[in-house]
């Protein structure tokens, strides 16, 4: 007991503190500690499940060589071969959740893997129901397992990756508040919907192809590159999936540095429904605008495009400060998006490198929607 005080000062002082810059870092903690970890407290505002509490563990492993590097103030970033996140919350309108992730970067980065299983019991309010907007949502309870997995192979030395995506869900729809069905206030359509859906399981399984362009310089917390993805994953009787669809995604991010201490960030990004009748399609797999300060699900569409804008101070090597604003369009169809309600938001926030030999970093932003404000903890890049 006489020795606890001081072993714990040395192994703080070892292994969380940078020699460079005398500052904290969890660097080497995270690199030479067998066991180690960066614990993310995740203090859960989403105005769409409310108030709430989580915690992750992101765990990473490398190389017998990266192992025997050390990053000096002006190296860049290692890139660990494997990041694993394990994390669990629960929200005040009884949303909870447990969720696993891998990311892989294999053969000297020439194979990359993301993966990651989730299963959620989540209450949320729905807008959209059975291709009906409504007035007043609707409060829904999804619980099931869902399953999502990447993997891309880069084409020679180029900046390309062509890969195949796969994903499952399996989800059991009830009303997260007893109301009377047929409900007065709803339309028949919308009726006839939650009377065909409430109290069943549906499956959801899909596969395609994924595109990347990819020259960030550190995909954990890029400060400049360009990031370009685009995917199609067709979902069908013949491989599992209870319900007929496709849905797409393009994705741009792109970072630039403006001058040591400047960077600036554009997110553009379209995603899309291929679906005949999308009164026939579950409330959860349509597409809805993605936003710091936007309730998730609040704004879904068939069609849905978002734009986001970032600035970044660095004040030193340690701190930075950035705001953001944007704004995104969610309707029925690619035609309808020029005539569909713009949701904005906007915010500001702050970063800290707490691992310097992985450009890792964590901070807050708090962000203002179209109905409220909301903050998050961030750990890593912004989208």
């Amino acid at each position: 007991m006489v020795f606890a005080a001081p072993l714990q000062a040395d192994f703080f002082h070892d292994y969380m503190i940078d020699p460079e810059d005398g500052q904290l870092d969890a660097s080497r903690y995270l690199s030479e500690v067998p066991a180690g970890f960066l614990p993310v407290p995740m203090v859960i505002t989403e105005p769409a499940v409310g108030y709430g509490f989580g915690m992750a563990g992101i765990f990473f492993h490398e190389s017998e060589e990266q192992k025997k590097q050390r990053v000096s103030g002006n190296s860049p970033a290692i890139l660990p071969n494997n990041i694993s996140v394990l994390g669990l919350g629960t929200t005040e309108n009884g949303s909870k959740a447990l969720a696993a992730g891998h990311m892989g970067f294999w053969m000297d980065d020439r194979v990359r893997y993301r993966g990651f299983v989730l299963y959620p019991d989540l209450n949320l309010d729905f807008y959209s129901l059975g291709g009906f907007d409504l007035r007043k949502p609707v409060e829904l309870n999804l619980q099931g397992p869902l399953d999502i997995q990447e993997l891309k192979f880069r084409l020679g030395d180029s900046r390309w990756m062509l890969g195949i995506r796969q994903s499952y869900r399996q989800v059991k729809l009830d009303l997260a508040k007893d109301i009377a069905l047929p409900n007065p206030a709803l339309n028949n359509a919308v009726n006839t919907f939650l009377d065909n859906n409430i109290g069943e399981t549906v499956r959801t399984s899909g596969a395609g192809l994924l595109a990347e362009y990819d020259s960030r310089d550190n995909p954990l917390s890029p400060q400049s590159g360009l990031y370009y993805a685009a995917n199609y994953v067709w979902y069908g009787d013949s491989i599992g999936s209870d319900v007929n669809f496709g849905s797409y995604t393009l994705e741009g991010l792109n970072y630039w540095n403006v001058n040591q201490h400047v960077n600036i960030a554009l997110r553009l990004q379209y995603d899309g429904i291929d679906a005949g009748d999308a009164s026939r399609l579950p409330p959860y797999v349509l597409p809805y605008i993605d936003m710091r300060g936007i309730p998730a699900v609040r704004y879904q569409g068939k069609a849905v495009a978002t734009a986001e804008v970032e600035a970044t101070w660095k004040a030193s090597l340690r701190w930075r400060f950035n705001a953001f604003g944007g704004g995104g369009r969610a309707a029925q169809s690619l035609n309808a998006l020029s005539e569909a309600e713009v949701a904005n938001s906007y915010g500001a926030g702050f970063r800290y490198l707490v691992a310097r030999r992985y450009g890792m970093t964590m901070g807050l932003d708090v962000a203002r929607g179209p109905e409220d404000t909301a903050w998050y903890i961030q750990a890593g890049s912004s989208w």
